[in-house]
């Protein structure tokens, strides 16, 4: 069987023996099909059939690699690997378009994976036995207020952080060397939960009624009402809205509660005594004097 040899002239050589230099093209006379020397096939490679070159075997427009071997296209010097518009250079893909999104597409219910991360539609998983994915970095999302993590359907189930603080909307919660657990309100008041109990912020209530504050003196287990006292030079007229929110000059302990009035009275109980004689059931009828206040 001969073919041409596009070298400028017509020769005849046996296809099946004849090795074409590499780099040269070839025509079979007999079939039409455009063959390429690579210098050490007989016949050279067939141009849009089937073939192979060295290693690699081409079936229509097909390149494969050998059994269990890699397909590895490189280049000389700062070259690029180009497929379709998709650039491979410097361990990096990229398009050729400018703006373009790059899509790794799976065919039917596949899934793409990167170096065990499987990416399936939304879903961000593992494709191995790692408990799970790490992130070396913050995690932040685009915009501010807007995202949430987990749903009222899918919720996570536990979460671990370390005793830093989280911010709520500005107030904290973190905990203390001790391992109590500290919430700071936006306006700085400060409550604790540890062994020895809950300690709240002075104001505190249950409900609408204040919890009682008790005194520092040697009646220190009796309830007390602290009173702030400002002093003033004169100089300056201060409402009450700004004196309250100036630190005291001092602060006084004053009992909290009227003693003379006894808490079943004022609830509008009574009680008879052993001699015969009640305790009226209401406070304007207890007998006792008014007070003004008590130290």
């Amino acid at each position: 069987m001969a073919f041409r040899k596009l070298v400028g002239s017509y020769k005849d050589y046996t296809l099946s023996t004849h090795v074409i230099e590499a780099g040269y093209l070839a025509v079979d006379v007999d079939t039409g099909v455009l063959r390429i020397g690579d210098g050490t096939t007989a016949g050279g490679i067939e141009v849009g059939g089937s073939g192979s070159l060295g290693d690699l075997n081409g079936v229509g427009s097909t390149l494969t690699a050998p059994s269990n071997a890699d397909l590895t296209l490189t280049t000389a010097g700062t070259g690029n690997v180009i497929l379709n518009d998709i650039t491979i250079a410097d361990n990096a893909i990229s398009t050729n378009r400018s703006n373009d999104n790059l899509t790794l597409v799976a065919n039917g219910t596949g899934a793409v994976i990167v170096e065990g991360i499987k990416i399936q539609g939304t879903v961000l998983s593992t494709d191995d036995s790692s408990p799970g994915i790490e992130i070396a970095g913050n995690l932040i999302p685009s915009e501010n207020n807007k995202f949430q993590l987990g749903s009222p359907t899918k919720r996570w189930q536990t979460v671990y952080v370390t005793a830093e603080t989280v911010d709520i909307g500005g107030a904290t919660l973190k905990t203390d060397s001790d391992g109590a657990f500290q919430f700071t309100a936006l306006d700085g008041g400060l409550m604790e939960i540890g062994a020895g109990g809950a300690k709240f912020p002075e104001g505190s209530k249950v409900g609408d009624r204040s919890i009682p504050t008790n005194g520092t003196g040697v009646n220190g287990n009796r309830p007390v009402q602290l009173v702030k006292i400002f002093r003033s030079d004169g100089s300056s007229v201060l409402s009450d809205t700004q004196l309250l929110a100036k630190t005291a000059d001092l602060t006084m302990e004053f009992n909290a509660t009227v003693e003379d009035v006894p808490v079943f009275s004022a609830g509008g109980f009574g009680m008879t005594m052993a001699n015969g004689s009640t305790f009226a059931s209401t406070v304007s009828t207890a007998g006792r004097g008014i007070t003004l206040f008590q130290f």
